[in-house]
């Protein structure tokens, strides 16, 4: 077995998505500890561009495999190549992101080769020669750490945004991979694929308890990839409280999110959670509206730039790690912060 250590970027569309940078960059960073060297493995369209991408985040291999098939089919042609790929090159960690895609492929993966897997990671390290994780633990209140025991690859899922994402401005060799023949059985994509929680604006129908379940229109961009994340709690009172949400967050360019509360109770769908059972995001701007603030939300948004809350209670445990702290009814504070952002901006 060798010291190197992969990274699975994520191609959709042929567009590379962020976390692969971040996967990239901490394979860089694991394979120096170990010894190794850091590679990636672009499955996909476009898979030169993202190379260009990955070396510059340290990949100093990339294992490009160009084929239509990818996008044409879910999940059954990427097991299959990263399967070979670890076979053939024994390389000692494989980071995979915390995506659908990424969880699909790693599972598929794992099952196949008998390999030990790890989901959900927030941290990892080198400690003795050996891969050291963090993953939450009862809800995130706790923090275990683990290592993998016995052979083999490990495989390693790592939480979105919990790695920073490095730019070392390398390069990177490229060892051409084919694709394999389309699957006789595969599962093939019917619509554009990586496109979780992309509907348009609306009304999405009837919760089981007969109330409205609203869709805003500022979820077409990912949420763990928005630079502006505008979120809502219980503290909004029902699914028309994220109306007002939307109206400041297409103010701002942002995306929407929720706390577990909101989603929990049906008010918005569940790709917009953020926290330790949903999404973990990393804006430059956070807005929480009528979110308390607990433990869980707080591991999935801790590491955002400026922190802005707005809630009528001021013992809110939000208040304790946030920037910017407004106590108050986010009925009256946030259409005013809507009319405030309208009025600077000229509309």
């Amino acid at each position: 077995m060798s010291n190197d250590v992969w990274a699975l970027a994520e191609i959709a569309g042929g567009k590379l998505a962020g976390i692969s940078l971040q996967l990239s960059s901490k394979a860089a960073e694991l394979a120096k500890a170990f010894g190794g060297n850091a590679a990636a493995v672009a499955m996909g369209t476009n898979t030169q561009a993202a190379a260009a991408e990955l070396g510059a985040c340290g990949a100093q291999t990339v294992y490009a495999s160009e084929g239509a098939v990818y996008d044409e089919y879910l999940i059954q042609p990427h097991a299959e190549t990263l399967a070979a790929l670890i076979q053939q090159h024994q390389p000692k960690l494989v980071l995979f992101g915390g995506t659908n895609y990424g969880r699909d492929v790693a599972a598929r993966v794992a099952a196949r080769l008998g390999l030990g897997l790890e989901y959900n990671v927030s941290e990892v390290s080198v400690e003795g020669g050996e891969v050291v994780m963090t993953v939450p633990a009862f809800g995130g209140a706790q923090a275990v750490r683990m290592a993998f025991q016995g052979e083999g690859t490990r495989l390693l899922g790592a939480r979105q945004n919990a790695f920073p994402t490095v730019r070392s401005g390398g390069t990177a060799s490229i060892e051409q991979v084919p694709a394999p023949a389309a699957p006789a059985n595969g599962a093939k994509v019917s619509g554009p694929f990586g496109t979780e929680g992309a509907a348009e604006a609306g009304h999405l129908g009837k919760a089981p308890d007969g109330h409205d379940i609203w869709m805003p229109a500022a979820s077409r961009a990912k949420l763990e990839e928005a630079q502006i994340i505008v979120s809502g709690g219980r503290g909004l009172g029902g699914p028309q409280g994220f109306e007002q949400i939307e109206a400041l967050a297409a103010v701002l360019g942002a995306s929407v999110g929720a706390s577990r509360a909101a989603v929990d109770a049906g008010w918005i769908p569940y790709a917009h959670q953020v926290g330790q059972t949903g999404k973990t995001v990393k804006p430059v701007v956070y807005i929480a509206c009528g979110i308390s603030g607990a433990v869980q939300h707080k591991a999935g948004m801790g590491t955002s730039g400026l922190v802005i809350a707005i809630n009528k209670d001021k013992d809110a445990p939000i208040f304790g790690f946030c920037d910017l702290g407004i106590v108050g009814d986010l009925n009256v504070v946030v259409p005013q912060l809507t009319e405030a952002v309208k009025r600077r901006k000229g509309s």
